[in-house]
């Protein structure tokens, strides 16, 4: 097998379309239901209903998406073209346009959205099993990958601000657009040059069946998507509420992006230690202490009151310090399963369940959270009381550390208890063991 080398040149070929993907997610994840809730009265219970179906049919269609994927593993660079330009065109009708009413308008724009953005996210993580088998370059190519994500979401939160210094409202969500399309342009063109040389790369397995794909799916995979599903749903809630938090909680609208900045930035330069604790200690290791250390950050959230900028600046770096090992391990260890298993036919499909989980969460904390706040009397851009206050605050700040200390244990549990936490290299060898004994 022609396996291309795994070169700064050909990371940046890879991963540079993760930017516009993750430039066109945070409009879709944080500011589209805050947006159809001011400007168009849609109230938090509809939109987190809303939320809830859409994302559930976005979840359920992940594995459906990953079974198509492996079936096309040499078609790669088409799939990522069609679902980019889905994408630039159903983020651009969200915030510019409107044909029907704001509720069907919303879950039309958004459906097709969601699904682009699953494709464009399946087929990134399908390439990088691909690629390689070694381990820690698995951990590289995964945190390349994230690291041009992070740019984008940095660019994201910054391109309102800076544009709304010489556009209306309405421009700067069209110039927002614009900048999406020609970003989406430059990451297909990157891509393909890598996507040509490495067709080759591509397994003749005979591709199974979706059925089939999930049986396939071995225990400790099973287990890596629980602890994957609790740790995303901490991290979804506070996503969900982050605008609300900061403006309605914090006062501080117009740090928004600040904040969001510093969360970022400070993922993106975890990421190089993560790595190397991960080949120090194992991935599993590292990975239970970032959610310990994101505790650490968010549990100070909770007692924040109005006019705390500098403490939730240090709260945004803590929790962003942890943010580079959520981001970074899970798909890279879930790419030592496909290969300890030899399960390369299906590699779509399994990344497609680590996306299934991550939007199911998502629908989850959106179904959650919005209704207890809509319960409580919180309104968003308004006077709320203590009590609808005190609720945004805990929904913020504790349930996501609940969340995180039940991830960590779970990681104890499954893995490092069992010796699975050390270095994820033995772990891949051993598999591979296991499968010739087996066969």
């Amino acid at each position: 097998m022609n396996t291309p080398a795994i070169t700064g040149k050909s990371l940046l070929q890879y991963g540079f379309i993760a930017l516009p993907v993750a430039f066109a997610g945070f409009p879709l994840y944080v500011l589209a239901p805050d947006f159809f809730a001011t400007r168009y009265g849609l109230s938090l219970t509809l939109l987190g209903t809303l939320l809830l179906l859409i994302r559930a049919f976005d979840a359920i269609q992940d594995p459906l998406i990953g079974w198509f994927t492996d079936k096309l593993q040499n078609h790669f660079l088409l799939l990522l073209s069609i679902a980019g330009a889905i994408l630039c065109l159903s983020v651009f009708g969200l915030f510019n346009s409107l044909f029907f009413s704001p509720a069907i308008w919303f879950s039309l724009c958004m459906v097709f959205a969601v699904s682009a953005y699953s494709v464009l996210i399946i087929v990134l993580g399908a390439q990088a099993t691909l690629w390689t088998t070694d381990a820690n370059a698995q951990t590289r190519i995964a945190g390349a990958r994230e690291a041009f994500g992070i740019i984008g979401l940095v660019i994201a939160v910054s391109v309102p601000t800076l544009l709304s210094q010489w556009m209306t409202t309405d421009e700067v969500y069209r110039g927002y657009a614009g900048i999406l399309f020609l970003l989406m342009l430059a990451g297909i063109i990157c891509f393909s040059k890598l996507a040509l040389r490495s067709a080759t790369t591509a397994t003749n397995n005979t591709h199974l069946s979706p059925l089939a794909a999930i049986r396939a799916l071995p225990t400790e995979s099973w287990r890596l998507f629980v602890v994957y599903g609790v740790s995303m749903l901490a991290s979804s809630i506070p996503a969900i509420l982050v605008i609300f938090y900061v403006r309605d909680l914090i006062g501080a609208e117009k740090l928004t992006g600040l904040f969001l900045l510093l969360y970022f930035l400070s993922g993106a330069a975890a990421m190089p230690l993560w790595k190397k604790i991960s080949v120090r200690h194992g991935k599993y290791k590292a990975w239970c202490c970032a959610n310990i250390l994101a505790v650490a950050g968010f549990i100070c959230a909770f007692f924040l009151t109005a006019g705390d900028v500098w403490p939730y600046a240090i709260v945004c770096i803590v929790s962003g310090l942890a943010l580079g090992a959520d981001l970074t391990l899970p798909p890279s260890i879930l790419a030592d399963h496909i290969h300890a298993r030899a399960n390369r036919a299906c590699s779509a499909s399994h990344y497609a369940f680590l996306a299934f989980i991550s939007k199911a969460s998502l629908a989850l904390a959106s179904a959650i959270a919005l209704p207890v706040l809509d319960v409580a009397g919180f309104k968003p851009q308004s006077v709320n009381s203590q009590a609808a206050l005190a609720t945004l605050s805990a929904a913020y700040a504790l349930v996501p550390c609940v969340l995180k200390l039940v991830a960590a244990a779970l990681l104890y549990a499954f893995f490092i208890r069992s010796g699975s936490g050390g270095n994820n290299a033995n772990f891949q060898n051993h598999g591979h063991n296991r499968s010739s004994h087996h066969a």
